[in-house]
This record gives C-alpha cells, structure tokens and sequence, in this order.
C-alpha cells in the first residue's frame, strides 16, 4: 500500500501478484533490506523490515496472514471482496503427488499458439475464428480466473458483475459455485474483463453482459446469438478436448523451436 500509494479497499488481484514477486526480491534493496546482518532495533535509522528475500514457505505463510486479514475485512463489509481469492489454500498432501501447473515461461506458448489460430485471414471461415476465439477465452478464464473445469461449464455469463469499493472505484468480479455447491467471489482482473469484452465481441454482443444474463461463459460456435435461453453450455469432455487440442499445437511449436 505504501509503494502503490493504494488504500487496502482498492488493492486488485494483481497488486497482491506484484507483492508476491517483490517478497521474493524486496526491490530496491536499500529501502527494504539490512545492509549487514546485525540485528537492529526498530527506531534505527538503518532498519528494514527484511534481511534478505523470502524463502518460498516464508512467501506462502505470509500470503496466507494476508488472505486471512482480507477474508475478515469482507465478511465486515470493508471490502467489497477478497483480491486473494484466487489463491486457493492447499492442505499438505497426506501421500506423495505430482503437482501440475503452467509457470510463466510455458504460458506464452500456449498463447502463441492460440494466436496463431485462423482468425481474421481470408481463409478463415466463421466457424474457425469462433472456435479460435473460445480458445483464447476458455484459457484466459482459466489461467487469469483460476476456475475449475466445472466451475467454467457450469457458470453464466450474468455471473460477471461490477461493484464499487468503499473508495467509489468499480471493481468486476465473478461469482461462481465450487466445490460443496459453495459460492465464492472471483476477483475480475483488468485483463480478464478485456478478454472476456473481445470475447462476447467476436460473437456481435455487447462487452460486458445484462444482470441475470443466462449465456453460458464459453458459447457454441454456431446458432444463434441473440436466444440466450437457448444455448447449452460446453460439457467438461468438450472442455477438456478443446484444452487437448491447444496444448497439442503449443506443444508441436516448442519441438519445432527445439532446445534453447
């Protein structure tokens, strides 16, 4: 908040992603870290509040104080949401497992990938730019929402809805219904809001959708728009062979870069 000049009511998801980075690499060192390792008292004028970048446990329980202090300021009604909500707490596993998710480095493949669709080339037909259209969607609402396969199938576009915080700054968020039937807020990152507007573009409707609308979040790529009551939502096999399809073209593109 100090460095963002922010007050903690319009805090966004990324501003919590920027922290995290920065615990792990207090930057610029000369404000934030001890310049030797002597301990020093607080009211010291060579005082900071790190020794040194945080470990990845240290990272994780500092996250964690935080969504719970966000947490409390919700359900208080100081906040309109939770901007942490997306990082969702993970039990230590009672068994070995292997964890899978996509880093930084392998998301931007997977976005060439998406890119280099057909899409608005003469040769392209409606059905393709449709179809490569719902790609890009379907993996910004997973990777920049953090939603879960049946969460995406199973969750309208009238879900998306815009609230002012107690600054009077709109804020879009996304309410969904997870495991246990529980409903939970989303925070909608900017980036999320402008995928979803490009999105709902392609398909001729307005950028953000109507209160209560009954669109489903990822629209068929034939049919009509204008019938909302009318459309099915994709069921989780025809997610998942889409999500097959797009790492399979990402994953033919990084053996065609070979070794870097």
């Amino acid at each position: 908040m100090l460095q963002l000049g922010k007050p903690l009511s319009s805090l966004t998801h990324e501003d919590l992603l920027i922290y995290e980075r920065f615990l792990v690499d207090p930057q610029p060192a000369a404000r934030w870290v001890l310049a030797s390792s002597k301990k020093l008292a607080r009211g010291h004028f060579d005082w900071r509040p790190f020794a040194g970048p945080l470990s990845p446990a240290s990272v994780r329980h500092a996250l964690v104080i935080l969504n719970a202090l966000f947490a409390w300021l919700t359900e208080a009604g100081y906040l309109a949401g939770n901007p942490l909500a997306l990082a969702r707490r993970r039990r230590a596993p009672t068994q070995p497992r292997i964890t899978r998710y996509l880093n930084h480095e392998l998301w931007d493949p997977v976005k060439d990938a998406v890119a280099a669709m057909p899409r608005m080339t003469d040769t392209a037909t409606a059905r393709e730019r449709l179809h490569a259209a719902r790609c890009r969607w379907l993996l910004s609402v997973l990777y920049l929402g953090g939603l879960r396969a049946a969460e995406v199938t199973g969750t309208a576009m009238g879900a998306f809805f815009c609230r002012r915080d107690a600054q009077g700054v709109e804020r879009w968020w996304l309410e969904v219904t997870g495991k246990g039937d529980k409903t939970g807020l989303v925070p909608a990152t900017d980036e999320l809001v402008a995928e979803l507007a490009r999105y709902r573009r392609a398909h001729g409707l307005a950028p953000t959708p109507r209160p209560g609308e009954t669109r489903p979040l990822l629209l068929p790529v034939i049919g009509r728009k204008d019938r909302q009551h009318d459309e099915k939502g994709l069921s989780r096999g025809a997610l998942h062979l889409i999500l097959k399809e797009v790492f399979g073209l990402a994953a033919a593109r990084l053996r065609a870069r070979g070794p870097e």
